[in-house]
């Protein structure tokens, strides 16, 4: 269930950063947005909350394929997500903790602040991510190749997890475009379906550990 919600609240943090303005044309403004308490709110339930379920709804889902013939590629799949999540969760904590406190600053008198806010968003953090995104991209790939071969999740969850990956390879920016917005839709898509394959069928690999009498015994009845 963590994997939509996850989705969900990732949704959210994109939403609240549409139609912020641009510091660079109202530099006021701006400030004012990011030091609200609303935003603040919206960016530490989409991007810290957020991030911190998509991480435990990896582990569940390599849990739940381990018992199935796609173990080695979901395995594969989590160390490459996870290892893309990790930098993007504290990427990401700039715009949750950093922009408020520059926001404020700006209003108190700091001119200044507005170049830590462009320094921020170039170098080194946008060659940073651009490794990170490769990470992400590849592990969460991976998982709708697993998915797909895994006989026990609908291969929608894997065209939808597939597709979404070069979507969303902007979200870090501070203005998001609309295919980052279709990219998260596809991700919870993709996350619901898995949700309730998993609700239906919670141990994929039960029936594949009876022994042949087992397995005889209850084509019988």
């Amino acid at each position: 269930m963590t994997l939509p919600l996850a989705g969900l609240l990732g949704l959210v943090g994109l939403l609240s950063r549409y139609n912020t303005p641009n510091p660079r044309v109202d530099a006021e403004a701006a400030a004012r947005t990011a030091s609200s308490m609303s935003y603040f709110v919206s960016q530490f339930v989409g991007n810290v909350v957020g991030l911190t379920l998509l991480i435990f709804g990896v582990l569940a889902l390599t849990a739940y394929l381990a018992n199935t013939r796609a173990r080695g590629l979901a395995l594969a799949a989590m160390v490459l997500s996870i290892s893309g999540i990790g930098p993007v969760l504290s990427a990401l904590g700039v715009t949750t903790y950093a922009l408020p406190v520059l926001g404020r600053a700006y209003l108190n008198g700091q001119q200044g602040t507005m170049g830590i806010v462009d320094a921020i968003f170039n170098n080194p953090l946008r060659i940073i991510f651009v490794f990170v995104f490769i990470l992400y991209g590849a592990g969460f790939i991976l998982f709708g190749v697993a998915i797909w071969r895994s006989g026990v999740l609908r291969k929608g969850a894997a065209l939808s997890f597939g597709l979404h990956v070069p979507l969303v390879s902007s979200f870090i920016r501070p203005q998001p475009d609309p295919a980052v917005v279709v990219g998260a839709l596809l991700f919870i898509l993709g996350g619901a379906l898995i949700a309730l394959d998993v609700i239906r069928r919670p141990h994929p690999g039960r029936r594949r550990g009876l022994s042949t009498a087992q397995a005889d015994l209850e084509s019988k009845h």
